[in-house]
């Protein structure tokens, strides 16, 4: 399908606060004669003047509406957290080539969860559930100091509570739900608890070493001593 530069843009939401939308990204849907995206994405722009068309939840049917309304114009394409991790994106760009499409980048929930914990995540290892089940055994996971999944729905619960259980030892688990939303919570978790629980599908889920957290707040003791 040949498709004129820059005729799609693929604007990240960040993880669902409207403090965390970007001006980039306000620019970017301003310039959009149609804009495609989640309900919940959707409502973060209500000052657009263009057409606002919900996107189906299956990548196939998105793609195909994606399609459809760039023959009428430019199109923007909202996908929540950074285009650049886990998203629409890459099935859009794989589609239409990376010439004809602008990617405005943004802040994802991961990083707000890591920053809620007040760690760093340059060696975090990030794995997403949506969708399917990492194919990533417990061993493999206990090998690095912080691992962090995208959650949200009760399979992927269920795993990560499977995994934490066996890693309860050596890591500790923290659910983070509806990062920067009014219903924000960052919590500790005991791995069975997670097997009744009923958590948001705006989730992050990030297993820590009990040494590395155990050092935080020693560092943290000593600097306000």
């Amino acid at each position: 399908m040949a498709v004129d530069r820059h005729k799609i843009c693929i604007v990240g939401c960040g993880p669902g606060g409207p403090d965390y939308v970007t001006p980039a990204a306000g620019r970017a849907v301003a310039r959009a004669q149609t804009v495609l995206g989640a309900k919940r994405l959707l409502e973060l722009f209500p000052d657009s003047i263009a057409r606002h068309v919900p996107l189906p939840a299956a990548v196939e049917a998105a793609i195909e509406t994606v399609a459809e309304h760039l023959r009428t114009g430019p199109v923007a394409v909202l996908v929540s957290g950074d285009p650049g991790l886990f998203s629409l994106a890459k099935a859009i760009v794989a589609r239409f080539g990376r010439s004809n499409c602008e990617v405005v980048p943004a802040v994802s929930s991961l990083q707000v969860a890591f920053a809620r914990l007040g760690l760093d995540w340059a060696d975090a290892l990030i794995l997403s559930a949506h969708g399917r089940i990492p194919q990533v055994s417990a061993e493999e996971l206990s090998r690095s100091d912080k691992v962090a999944v995208l959650a949200g729905t009760r399979e992927a619960t269920s795993w990560v509570g499977r995994m934490a259980e066996v890693l309860t030892d050596t890591h500790a688990l923290f659910v983070c739900e509806n990062l920067t939303l009014a219903e924000e919570t960052v919590r500790e978790l005991r791995p069975e608890v997670l097997h009744s629980a009923e958590l948001s599908s705006l989730s992050v889920m990030i297993l820590a070493r009990r040494s590395l957290i155990l050092e935080e707040q020693q560092a943290s003791d000593s600097r306000g001593a």
